[in-house]
């Protein structure tokens, strides 16, 4: 079922792109040339179906790249574990502001699965950067643990009173 409706969605977007076939289909661009120039010419039968599979041609491409970007963006976005290791064939090492929250690893050394998460205080979460959060959420799901469950855990650790007021002067 799947395969009919990509085609479908194939065929559709070649549709759409039907204008790459017009000059061929509508204007004759040979009969063209032969009325503004004043030519005569006998163009052989090849020309038109050369002209006319170009066009289709490109209408495919364009097809295939609008549905593969469609498909790049709908895919889940990968995890800075993975492309690290992808670029450079190694898995990274724990950065040093995730050591804290870090057990059965050494500094230094490539992330593994083997690696211990404890849940952090709320100070230490909101001192961190947005970009070192995400980090350690992308550590926390590539070790097969919810994020959102993670997040949870570190907000039900914070003491009670809910909002950060700072320091109270009494006198």
């Amino acid at each position: 079922m799947e395969l009919f409706k990509s085609l479908r969605l194939f065929i559709l977007g070649v549709m759409k792109r039907i204008y790459w076939l017009l000059p061929t289909l509508i204007l004759d661009p040979f009969d063209l040339i032969e009325r503004l120039l004043n030519v005569n010419y006998d163009i052989p039968q090849w020309a038109i179906w050369t002209l006319f599979t170009i066009g289709l041609m490109i209408a495919i491409i364009l097809t295939y790249h609008e549905l593969r970007m469609q498909k790049t963006a709908l895919e889940k976005p990968i995890n800075w574990i993975d492309a690290h290791k992808r670029q450079h064939g190694k898995f990274p090492p724990v950065p040093d502001y995730l050591l804290p929250v870090v057990q059965n690893y050494s500094a230094g050394k490539p992330v593994s699965k083997e690696i211990q998460l404890i849940t952090p205080s709320m100070q230490f979460w909101a001192n961190l950067m947005p970009s070192e959060r995400e980090k350690l959420l992308g550590l926390v799901e590539w070790l097969g643990i919810d994020p959102q469950d993670y997040e949870e855990k570190i907000k039900r650790h914070a003491p009670p009173g809910g909002h950060h007021i700072g320091l109270i002067w009494k006198r």
